[in-house]
């Protein structure tokens, strides 16, 4: 079977539409009446109505059926097509989120030259959510992720290796910066400035505006953690941060949270189960998971 005839297939099921099918793939029209000819003789079955008198078509029982196993057959010959490209190029895609970036990078940094790989790894930011869609689609070989808590994926391997509280980070000239600790709703009367969406910490800063039934005032929001921290050091709001992203450069205070079972950010090691972990991949891996 030519697996360039699910695709027609499954293009044809989304469209209900031969010429708008053999548009899409530049192909004539008969290339995608032959493809499901053949797809309908390899399964013995009809896959697709032809309604002649009014041209239209509809999808039946079997048809329906293939689709749901097709779309899964052709996302994983597309994972495979991203991945061998990726081997051909020899270069590993690494994906962490810029608090995780910065606070790690620089400790596995001197590992990777050991180990021959600071040359074949591209590192990618963003949020983890985001990087997490990444992995599943391919676009990313491995990646250091955070969450709120144990995160669980039937799909990835995952191996945590550290978790650290969440704080709130003002500059050292602030009222609240000689308190030993403090309550988030404590904290009603003072603004915030905050990550934008996809990041962990904005799940982590929901949860804690829930448990204390408030809702605090955020003046700004950005995907820029150094900008935030300026943010923070010129005192247009308070931070909310885990404790890894301040470092004793950026000359802020950190106060820890009182608030009880609160969440913590857990650092975690992602690889595709179904991967294949060639050898610059595997040594990759094992620096991540014993670098702390």
């Amino acid at each position: 079977m030519n697996t360039r005839d699910l695709e027609y297939f499954n293009k044809l099921v989304e469209l209900k539409n031969f010429s708008q099918v053999a548009k899409f793939f530049a192909v004539t029209q008969p290339t995608i009446t032959f493809s499901l000819k053949r797809l309908e003789d390899y399964f013995s079955i009809q896959l697709i109505n032809r309604d002649q008198s009014h041209g239209q078509l509809s999808v039946t029982e079997a048809g329906n059926q293939l689709f749901e196993r097709s779309k899964i057959i052709t996302g994983q010959l597309e994972l495979a097509r991203t991945e061998l490209a990726r081997v051909r190029q020899h270069k590993l895609k690494l994906g962490m989120p810029p608090i995780i970036g910065s606070y790690y990078f620089p400790k596995i940094a001197s590992e990777l030259v050991k180990q021959n790989l600071m040359d074949v790894v591209d590192t990618k930011e963003g949020g983890s959510d985001d990087l997490f869609y990444q992995m599943r689609s391919g676009d990313l070989d491995i990646a250091l992720l955070g969450s709120t808590g144990p995160k669980i994926a039937e799909d990835m391997d995952i191996t945590q290796i550290m978790s650290v509280p969440f704080t709130i980070v003002v500059d050292k000239q602030h009222p609240l910066a000689q308190l030993p600790e403090v309550a988030f709703a404590d904290l009603k009367k003072y603004s915030f400035v905050s990550l934008a969406e996809g990041f962990v910490i904005v799940q982590a800063f929901d949860w804690f505006v829930k448990n204390a039934q408030m809702q605090p005032e955020v003046l700004y929001r950005t995907s820029d953690v150094a900008m935030l921290k300026k943010m923070i050091k010129e005192r247009v709001g308070i931070g909310f941060l885990t404790e890894i992203a301040v470092t004793s450069e950026d000359d802020l205070v950190t106060i820890p949270l009182t608030d009880k079972n609160q969440p913590e950010f857990i650092i975690s090691v992602f690889n595709r189960k179904n991967q294949v972990l060639e050898n610059d991949l595997l040594k990759l891996k094992n620096v991540l998971v014993q670098t702390k």
